[in-house]
């Protein structure tokens, strides 16, 4: 009967409350980086491998090229390695600014080569919250996703360097 009582105490408490606000951002995109020959360069495994830690991001803001970086995340160049074995990858955080119908996010590898990343954003607002979802990917003006997605993971796809 005391366990009745505690439920019915909680309801009346939460019913009272507001719903917190519940913000939705899901604009990550991973990617596979392979030779011709399939070796993935992301491992240094391969001459031509790449190092992960020199990637770096550019973003056009408003005509204006912006390095993105915050030290206070856990990938403050907003690209992150992602080690899982058989699959590794970098995951990146491209420019969703909203000046922008198709935001431009340049790739620097850290090798003097540079590619565009172009995304399309859906944007909603709702009574306590809002999302940003990535629906459209490309790659030097070659669309990726969904056209050439990974499925498996996400918003996913591979490129050949």
């Amino acid at each position: 009967m005391k366990y009745i009582i505690f439920f019915a105490i909680g309801m009346l408490i939460s019913c009272g409350m507001e719903n917190p606000t519940m913000d939705v951002v899901a604009t990550n995109v991973d990617i596979f980086v392979e030779d011709a020959d399939g070796n993935n360069l992301l491992t240094g495994t391969s001459t031509t491998s790449i190092n992960t830690e020199l990637i770096k991001l550019i973003y056009l803001i408003n005509g204006v090229d912006q390095t993105a970086y915050n030290p206070d995340l856990d990938c403050p160049r907003f690209v992150c390695y992602i080690s899982d074995p058989g699959s590794e990858r970098i995951r990146i955080f491209p420019n969703d600014t909203e000046t922008e119908e198709y935001p431009i996010t340049y790739i620097d590898w850290g090798n003097g080569d540079m590619d565009t990343l172009k995304c399309h954003f859906v944007r909603k607002e709702y009574d306590n919250a809002s999302s940003v979802v990535c629906d459209k990917v490309w790659f030097n003006d070659l669309p990726m996703f969904p056209d050439s997605a990974i499925t498996e993971f996400g918003r996913a796809f591979k490129i050949v360097k």
